[in-house]
């Protein structure tokens, strides 16, 4: 394609490109080379590109055709061609009820209306628990609640009700390993007849979470007022409704949602339903809120002005043709201490892929990987690799300005100055001196003015769309995530050679089979 070839030729002339010399070539960088949205500044100034790149990168989107698929994903075309299903969490957060209409399964629906109702028995089930209504075995009201899952269908609901917890009256735990300490953990001074789980599983047969659930269910029962109705106790929110029956759910207890959510986009379905409890309804849709308009942009904005679609390109630029293979994710917020974990699995399980939509294998990285931590603690540990070290990578800060109640200055002021200090390096410095410091290390910076549900929601929905275009730009299905299959299909016969003596298949490798016999002797 010509608009690679070009792509391909700038970045052997940006070899050495230098923020430094860029900046004092054109000061004015610091304006043309920034998106507004909002009353957010999205500064990609200090990224190794020039105006002419991001022309060329934003030419190459037009030969893709983005336009068509960001069009087709709203519209609940089966982009998810391998497992033959829309991908449509985009749905979930629409705010009007014009109807949407899909064909899946050989049945064709208005997804709005199934949605809705879904709401409406959410926000029931979250103002019940709430104002006392909903009550346990024994009559006692509910005061925590533990929610079991594991990837999407925990990690968004634990990211926001960690991120929104000021905002919470509700003492809400989560369980996800499968060590059985885990629970044990989350349970510590909890009473059963006041405590609620919320079992979150699409397929409602996932191995850690329904270990963690069955486990629940015998801590429950072994409370004499709760064991002749442990069900009281347990929430569904599956995809596989006749699943959580056979589990002794009630339908009553079922929240649904559907196989054309895809996992780590859940948490505008029910499965988010953890957070309406814990912060109550009115802040759950305000993140949906705040989701909504971050969809409203990434659908109509032009592609110079197009927050998502630039930040992709970029990371795309930074893969594929300078091979900085690495990304770090470092929120200036305490409460999104959570969110580099969440991004790992939103950007790695969806683009960290080998083979093309039609089958044919990639030829470039199609994915970064994805680490971070929260600053300023992390100027007291990886910054010195970041600052000092050889590998290169590029760093993406997010700063809230005001991160609770106070404005704390210090912590933008630190987060600016990193930032500053990773372009410029320690000037005057000779480079075998143990003080230098390189500098030339790109970033981007996310400036927004609070951290509040709305904002959140924009910044996880601004992340899912940049994950969307750069599978678009991989040429890869972002939608599926196959991997995660194979090591769980492997543990089946392991387990059974641990649990019950059974052999193992005679292709068995001899470095497991030497592992294998470890873990019997320590038994």
């Amino acid at each position: 394609m010509k608009t690679v070839e070009t792509l391909q030729e700038q970045a052997r002339a940006l070899r050495d490109f230098d923020l430094r010399r860029a900046f004092a070539a054109d000061p004015a960088r610091a304006q043309t080379l920034a998106l507004s949205w909002e009353d957010w500044r999205v500064d990609v100034s200090r990224q190794h590109v020039t105006t002419e790149t991001l022309a060329s990168l934003r030419a190459h989107a037009e030969a893709l055709d983005v336009r068509h698929w960001i069009a087709a994903l709203f519209a609940g075309e089966k982009l998810n061609v391998s497992e033959d299903r829309p991908a449509l969490h985009t749905a979930l957060r629409q705010r009007d009820d014009a109807p949407l209409m899909i064909g899946y399964r050989d049945e064709r629906r208005n997804v709005i209306a199934d949605i809705r109702a879904a709401q409406a028995a959410m926000r029931e089930l979250a103002e019940a628990l709430r104002d006392g209504r909903y009550r346990g075995a024994d009559g006692q009201a509910i005061r925590a609640v533990v929610h079991i899952g594991i990837g999407g269908s925990l990690l968004g609901p634990r990211l926001t009700c960690e991120a929104l917890s000021a905002l919470g009256d509700f003492d809400v735990r989560f369980v996800a390993n499968l060590d059985p300490e885990a629970l044990h953990r989350a349970l510590r001074g909890l009473d059963p007849a006041t405590t609620l789980f919320v079992i979150a599983s699409k397929t409602f047969t996932t191995e850690e979470t329904m270990a963690n659930a069955r486990a629940a269910r015998a801590w429950l029962s072994l409370n004499e007022r709760v064991a002749l109705h442990w069900e009281k106790h347990c929430i569904a929110v599956t995809a596989n409704v006749e699943a959580a029956r056979a589990f002794g759910v009630p339908d009553a207890q079922i929240l649904p949602f559907w196989e054309w959510v895809g996992g780590r986009f859940s948490l505008w379905s029910a499965v988010g339903v953890t957070l309406a409890i814990q912060s109550g309804w009115s802040v759950f849709e305000q993140l949906l809120e705040g989701a909504a308009a971050m969809d409203r942009h990434f659908h109509a904005a032009s592609l110079s002005e197009n927050v998502p679609i630039t930040l992709a390109l970029i990371d795309w630029w930074n893969t594929c043709f300078l091979r900085r293979c690495e990304r770090v994710i470092v929120p200036y917020a305490e409460a999104l201490f959570l969110l580099p974990m969440y991004l790992q699995q939103l950007l790695m399980e969806s683009n960290g892929k080998r083979v093309r939509w039609n089958g044919e294998a990639v030829e470039a990285p199609t994915s970064t990987s994805v680490w971070g931590g929260i600053g300023t603690d992390g100027q007291h540990a990886f910054f010195q690799w970041l600052h000092q070290g050889i590998h290169a990578a590029t760093v993406e800060f997010i700063v809230p300005v005001h991160t609770g109640e106070k404005p704390c200055p210090g912590l933008a002021a630190n987060a600016l100055a990193q930032a500053q200090a990773l372009m410029c390096g320690s000037e005057g410095k000779a480079p075998n001196d143990v003080r230098f410091c390189p500098g030339n290390v790109a970033s981007t910076m996310l400036l927004l003015p609070k951290l509040d549900a709305w904002h959140l929601g924009a910044l996880l929905a601004l992340y899912e769309h940049r994950t969307f275009i750069e599978g678009v730009l991989y040429g890869i299905n972002p939608f599926d995530q196959f991997g995660v299959e194979l090591g769980k299909q492997l543990a089946k016969p392991l387990r059974a050679a641990l649990e019950q003596g059974q052999p193992l298949p005679p292709e068995t490798d001899a470095a497991t089979l030497a592992q294998l016999d470890y873990v019997r002797r320590c038994r």
